[in-house]
């Protein structure tokens, strides 16, 4: 009838797939390199993302598999990149790379409330606020990209020894 609705239900069922599927999620990427565990979790959030703005022209349900997407993509990519900089950290300085990890978190979370609140503004009133989930697929895939190209020029790295 018009009027935007947030599928409640599907969108807080993203911490019971995460309950129930990060242990498998785990052991299927706990042998992989953590770089490239990220990156490919960051890919599979990307389409997480695609198919939450496509289920506005294919069915409502494609809400619930792009947020079961998304949460795949995030039990893959979050705690590995929290291993990989602990794991290129000196010792003694661990906890300051960690800590700067989440400087990343807070400055995206302060710009995105900015950027994304104005653009989603602009599309609803062009009448495609969905295109707000392309725009950010669209981020996660550059970022996901240059973590690729990151990994092929600066090689990967070792863990440093004291």
């Amino acid at each position: 009838n018009g009027q935007w609705r947030i599928n409640g239900p599907a969108v807080g069922n993203t911490g019971f797939i995460i309950l129930a599927l990060q242990l498998v999620i785990t052991r299927i990427f706990e042998k992989r390199k953590a770089l490239m565990s990220f990156t490919l979790g960051l890919i599979v959030v990307g389409a997480g993302f695609i198919i939450l703005g496509v289920s506005i022209f294919i069915t409502p349900a494609l809400v619930l598999m792009g947020v079961v997407v998304f949460a795949i993509g995030e039990m893959m990519s979050s705690p590995r990149i929290q291993e990989y900089i602990t794991w290129i950290a000196p010792r003694e300085k661990a906890g300051l790379y960690m800590g700067s990890n989440f400087l990343a978190t807070c400055l995206g979370a302060l710009i995105s409330g900015v950027s994304y609140t104005s653009l989603f503004g602009k599309f609803e009133k062009m009448g495609h606020a969905e295109y707000i989930w392309y725009v950010l697929a669209v981020h996660i895939l550059i970022g996901s990209l240059s973590f690729i190209i990151f990994t092929r020029t600066a090689g990967e790295f070792t863990e440093l020894q004291q």
